[in-house]
């Protein structure tokens, strides 16, 4: 979906679900995951409207498939192209098994240091390139974004391995800078701070940049200009208690462009209330990094069992607040059925706000904006408030769409805005 506003008439904004809650494993989950989650949700919320966005993931052995087999990516674009998706953003973060059991702090496998790791970036950003070409969108997006982490785990850093890292992005800002000059579309490859990677926050995302920028040369500094940006998670920022003006700021420090904001929320609690039923949720799978604030001081752990044997007295029951990295419904203000369990939603909107109030700073002319949460499965209908996932997912967009028309930014070609949201365009 397609967005634009009166008083910013040269920028534009663009909306899509992202679609890691979907397991896939391989190009036909790719394609299943489309016809289970995006269609019925274009259905739900743009029928007959233009095109719908959407965040593909593509893991590394779908992107693999789509690269080296022509029938399935011709599949795939006939299947975007006839139901009307736009897949103008691809999270490359996750390289495959993104649901499976023990992934937690694998998630970050491979790292930059990895040439793995670049050859499956490089295979998402073809796919979403070609896509584009066998689409024949009548207004193509002003670029395309790709997300990935920042580097690595930061528990694992060794000496070097932050040049190391920063060496790796070099080779993929030219190796985006050749792929436009072959076919004339911009890949803009945004890192993602995350809480306990080698970017913690967009602080440490900011000094990162500033290292890439360094590390480059000749031809290299305008590849790493025009095709490295920040991927800007509202989750990941709230938890480390960011503020949303100084978040933004930091994310664009330099001229580097926005490449997509993930528009996400996190866990909140101020114990003692609420810490039975966070403790409660602990899975085998995704990273629950909590972070504590006490007074200007952060107290960090990696996961909720090493939080269950610090909290208990000492510093982390004097904290105000804690946040945890647990992705949840980013409409509600509570988790049901919780008791004390808050979220990090104000903090989202908040985020986003900033954002669309100050489009100049974006780096970009297109703002993508990406609602991810991929959690659904962890939940239960009363702890969400949704008979079904899907039912979730639309009360997830629309809350965003709402925000959005509150802005001013109306769906492409509305003038001026629409009093509500039942109808967006495409």
């Amino acid at each position: 979906m397609r967005f634009a506003h009166p008083a910013h008439p040269e920028f534009g904004l663009r909306l899509a679900y992202g679609l890691n809650l979907y397991p896939s494993r391989d190009a036909r989950g790719v394609l299943a995951g489309l016809r289970a989650i995006a269609l019925p949700l274009r259905a739900r919320l743009a029928r007959g409207a233009g095109a719908f966005g959407v965040g593909m993931w593509l893991p590394a052995r779908a992107a693999r498939e789509f690269v080296h087999q022509p029938a399935l990516l011709a599949e795939l674009a006939e299947l975007c192209a006839s139901a009307e998706l736009e897949p103008f953003t691809c999270n490359a973060f996750p390289h495959g098994e993104f649901h499976g059991p023990g992934l937690k702090q694998r998630v970050f496998e491979p790292s930059w240091k990895q040439r793995e790791r670049l050859e499956f970036t490089l295979d998402v950003a073809r796919v979403a390139v070609a896509l584009r070409a066998l689409g024949g969108a009548a207004r193509p997006a002003e670029h395309l974004s790709v997300s990935t982490h920042s580097g690595m785990f930061a528990a694992a850093l060794a000496p070097g391995d932050r040049e190391l890292l920063a060496d790796g992005f070099v080779r993929a800002a030219s190796a985006l800078a050749e792929l436009e000059h072959e076919c004339g579309e911009r890949v803009v490859l945004a890192l993602e701070p995350e809480p306990r990677s080698n970017a913690n926050d967009t602080r440490e995302l900011a000094e990162f940049l500033a290292l890439v920028r360094q590390r480059a040369r000749g031809a290299a500094e305008d590849a790493v200009r025009r095709h490295l940006g920040a991927c800007l998670d509202a989750c990941h920022a709230a938890v480390e208690f960011e503020v949303p003006e100084e978040a933004l700021e930091r994310a664009t420090a330099a001229g580097a462009p926005l490449g997509k904001l993930q528009f996400s929320s996190a866990l909140k609690l101020r114990p003692p209330h609420g810490i039975p039923a966070l403790l409660a949720l602990d899975e085998p799978v995704y990273l629950h990094q909590v972070t504590g604030r006490r007074g200007n001081e952060r107290l960090r752990v990696l996961d909720l069992p090493e939080l269950a044997r610090a909290w208990q007295g000492g510093a982390w029951s004097a904290c105000d607040e804690w946040r945890c990295h647990f992705h949840v419904p980013v409409d509600l203000d509570e988790l049901g059925g919780a008791a004390g369990l808050g979220t990090t939603r104000s903090e989202a909107d908040a985020l986003l706000a900033r954002a669309l109030a100050a489009p100049e700073r974006w780096g970009v002319r297109e703002l993508h904006v990406e609602v991810e949460t991929y959690t659904w499965n962890l939940f239960t209908p009363a702890q969400t408030g949704s008979a079904s996932a899907l039912e979730g997912l639309e009360r997830e967009l629309r809350h965003v769409l709402e925000r959005l028309r509150l802005a001013g930014w109306c769906p492409a070609g509305w003038n001026p805005c629409a009093p509500s949201v039942d109808t967006p365009q495409g």
